[in-house]
């Protein structure tokens, strides 16, 4: 039985100050992510006191652009399809999804966090992400897993509450969760509209 569903690296935010970037690299580190990417931008180089406080996660750079091996949408099929194509050639790195993700302990909650978060502007986790309540998730992940990724690389709202954050992402790939890699697909009830549910469903109102 595996102990841990898939790997857990988190991207950190440009905006942040040297302070908070460490605070948050430790937290990530304590709770077993295994790696702490620099935001684009950021010197080769992390400064000691980061790569320090992270352990024992890696301190990584940026993933770059059309990297082999990395999806950037929450999408099984395109994970199976890229799966396909590595276990036919001679590349031996892990197939990761690199995707921002917001979830909370109702919808209310997930879109409220979205919501703090200057990145997803551009990318977000109801659009190309994971997003929902922590059940949503969950059931989002084992789709990965299941079509063959081995890896997450998340954006994740870091505005506040972030011990909470990184703690429930921690959740979705280790305890019950791998124990369930193996059964059917288990339907959603009201399921968020994103990129993984399709567009035929409504978000359900504030507070559900």
């Amino acid at each position: 039985m595996k102990e841990q569903l898939l790997t857990l690296a988190i991207t950190l935010p440009p905006t942040l100050d040297a302070d908070a970037s460490t605070e948050i690299a430790r937290m990530a580190g304590r709770l077993g992510f295994t790696g702490v990417h620099l935001p684009e931008g950021a010197a080769a180089t992390p400064a000691a006191r980061l790569a320090e406080a992270a352990r024992p996660a890696q301190v990584l750079p940026p993933l770059p652009a059309g990297a082999c091996g990395v999806v950037r949408v929450n999408d099984p099929t395109q994970v199976a399809i890229v799966r396909r194509a590595l276990d036919g050639s001679a590349r031996t790195g892990p197939l990761l999804v690199a995707v921002p993700l917001s979830i909370g302990r109702t919808m209310s909650e997930a879109v409220a966090r979205a919501e703090l978060e200057p990145r997803f502007e551009l990318r977000h986790p109801r659009d190309v992400g994971i997003f929902g309540t922590f059940e949503h998730a969950q059931e989002q992940v084992l789709a990965l897993a299941r079509a063959g990724a081995e890896g997450l690389v998340l954006d994740l709202p870091l505005s506040r509450d972030v011990a909470d954050v990184l703690a429930q992402v921690k959740a979705l790939v280790v305890g019950a969760t791998p124990q369930l890699l193996t059964l059917p697909p288990q339907a959603s009830v009201a399921p968020p509209r994103t990129v993984f549910y399709g567009t035929d469903f409504s978000i359900p109102p504030s507070g559900g």
